[in-house]
């Protein structure tokens, strides 16, 4: 799990770049679909102006919904997200660009499944007035964007990270058990803040993964993890000893994290396979040394 770039250009040109797009449906009766959101516009520039200085100064927890939208607005408000069409497709490329010409296609809520929709930060739901600003849409996965749903705040505190904000600590905060016994591995992800991490923080970090059932979603991943890197490894040993193999793995996994953040969760896994007795256990009885 990495921080993502924000939209470098203006919110409000891209509303208009969104608005624009918009096309006369079939049928339409006057006043048209378009014209009605041209309407709207002066009402959403203002409240772009409150989202992005809220956003610069890392408040936007104190934005409240606005009460004097009626239900027809409130419709034609959520009609202006269309994930499939071209402002949003160039929105989430922009995004999960990186330098280099690269591109980070994973999801960043889970680190498990490729992009494939944005997320709404603050709820479309509740906040209509912000469905298409660009801060407010992050690229995820389906998976956690079902799983977050209209979940934003709760009790004052926040129930996801923010990773356009929140800026993420390079202490480990994902741990993993790994034993083996019976021909098996046994793997469970855990969460301790054995670094210092701000208390209130870590609370965040705890309620992201607990919404999103990251550590299950891990584990139900690890067995996969553990055959691949057990392939790797078995491949090094043709010229390597057991435990350079696993340094020369050790050294690999270190300039990973450095690219992919200290606590994702292949690399977790991979790191205490290295370090641990669990993998030496497997491999010692397959009769390498």
């Amino acid at each position: 799990m990495i921080n993502l770039s924000v939209y470098k250009y203006s919110s409000i040109s891209f509303l208009e770049m969104v608005v624009q797009s918009k096309k006369k449906g079939r049928n339409e009766n006057i006043p048209y679909y378009k014209d009605r959101i041209k309407l709207l516009v002066p009402f959403l520039e203002k409240s772009y102006q409150k989202y992005d200085a809220a956003f610069i100064v890392g408040r936007l927890c104190d934005l409240s919904a606005v009460s004097n939208i009626n239900l027809n607005e409130k419709e034609d408000l959520l009609k202006l997200y269309n994930y499939s069409s071209k402002p949003f497709i160039n929105l989430k490329n922009a995004l999960i660009s990186l330098p280099n010409n690269r591109e980070l296609n994973t999801c960043q809520y889970c680190t498990i499944n490729d992009v494939n929709t944005l997320d709404h930060i603050m709820p479309k739901e509740n906040f209509p007035e912000f469905v298409v600003h660009p801060k407010n849409l992050i690229p995820v996965c389906s998976q956690c964007n079902s799983f977050k749903s209209n979940k934003w705040l709760k009790n004052g505190n926040f129930e996801f990270l923010n990773l356009y904000l929140h800026i993420l600590p390079i202490q480990q905060f994902l741990f993993v058990n790994v034993n083996y016994s019976n021909s098996t591995f046994d793997i469970k992800f855990f969460l301790k803040n054995k670094n210092g991490i701000d208390s209130v923080f870590f609370n965040i970090i705890e309620n992201h993964y607990n919404n999103l059932k990251l550590l299950e979603r891990f584990n139900s991943k690890s067995n996969e993890i553990v055959s691949e890197f057990e392939n790797s490894i078995a491949g090094s040993l043709t010229k390597l000893s057991l435990e350079d193999a696993l340094e020369c793995s050790k050294a690999t996994i270190d300039l990973e994290r450095i690219r992919l953040g200290f606590n994702h969760y292949e690399n977790v896994l991979k790191l205490e396979l290295c370090k641990g007795e669990a993998f030496r256990q497997y491999f010692n009885l397959k009769g390498y040394k």
